[in-house]
């Protein structure tokens, strides 16, 4: 599965072209940036892009839907259950699988973050998009009225963290010390991800709260 990125949006935020080499047919994960620099690239590869990705429903993520359904009005636009109501989207539950041409992606449900934050994995060639459940360096922040760290610790240690380690995480943010990298090297330079239980995750979680607002 072909990956390209683009960055920008409300703050360094990553939207994600991802497409099939058998039949051309793409989709976007996180329509957060502006989109003709991303129109020009599906131009000039010939793609066909028919599925736009949300990982949750957090404004930044979804601004720039409205520009992508001016230019392709059977977009097939895919959010968790929990919001696909009340946006009028299609519902993703976890384990559900979306074809990308012939390419497979899995729906890995992972609140924390936010109460319908979920993941796109590819088994195949081992790549997720973590959206903001996962940053390259730490976890998303729970901050929001929706957001849960009980949830988060249990998303990130018993589903995200059960991926292979040579897994390539794709986040929702530029934050960490590159913009993608492996779950092996995630987890080798974060004490994020080296907690032994709930408590020793709340404590580094609260350092992290607390070390922002001395800066």
């Amino acid at each position: 599965m072909n990956v390209k990125y683009f960055i920008g949006g409300f703050d360094k935020n990553i939207c994600y072209l991802i497409w099939c080499d058998e039949s051309n047919h793409a989709a976007i994960v996180d329509p957060a940036v502006e989109i003709n620099p991303i129109l020009e690239f599906i131009e000039s590869n010939n793609l066909v892009l028919d599925k736009i990705l949300i990982t949750h429903s957090h404004h930044d993520h979804m601004k720039f839907i409205p520009d992508f359904l001016n230019q392709f009005n059977l977009l097939k636009i895919y959010i968790s259950h929990i919001s696909s109501k009340k946006l009028g989207y299609i519902s993703l539950s976890d384990n559900q699988i979306i074809n990308i041409g012939t390419e497979i992606i899995t729906v890995l449900e992972t609140p924390g973050h936010y109460h319908d934050s979920v993941c796109f994995w590819n088994s195949k060639d081992k790549k997720i998009f973590t959206g903001d459940t996962m940053f390259i360096g730490r976890t998303g922040r729970v901050l929001s009225e929706k957001s849960s760290i009980e949830d988060l610790y249990h998303s990130i240690y018993d589903v995200l963290l059960k991926l292979p380690s040579n897994t390539i995480i794709y986040p929702g943010h530029d934050y960490g010390y590159k913009i993608y990298d492996t779950m092996k090297n995630n987890i080798e330079s974060s004490k994020f991800f080296n907690c032994q239980n709930f408590k020793d995750f709340e404590l580094v979680m609260k350092n992290f709260e607390n070390n922002r607002k001395k800066r």
